[in-house]
């Protein structure tokens, strides 16, 4: 279960990478604001933390163990 879980995150990831950098992060979109916060910043801002939340997700499952030879 936890290798899928793994090609799930994964695969999350890169779609919403793919998605910001083609549909959310457009040249000259300032609407909608939030506060005075033009859009492509809030946006990008809550983009990235979505990868940083993903990547702690990805490290607590990651599916290959370390060997313990050392």
């Amino acid at each position: 279960m936890t290798f899928k879980s793994w090609h799930l995150l994964a695969t999350a990831v890169l779609l919403l990478t793919i998605a910001a950098f083609w549909w959310i992060f457009q040249e000259g979109k300032i609407d909608p604001m939030l506060g005075s916060v033009p859009f492509v910043f809030w946006t990008s801002f809550a983009v990235t933390l979505l990868i940083v939340v993903a990547t702690f997700i990805g490290s607590k499952i990651f599916p290959h163990q370390e060997d313990s030879k050392s």
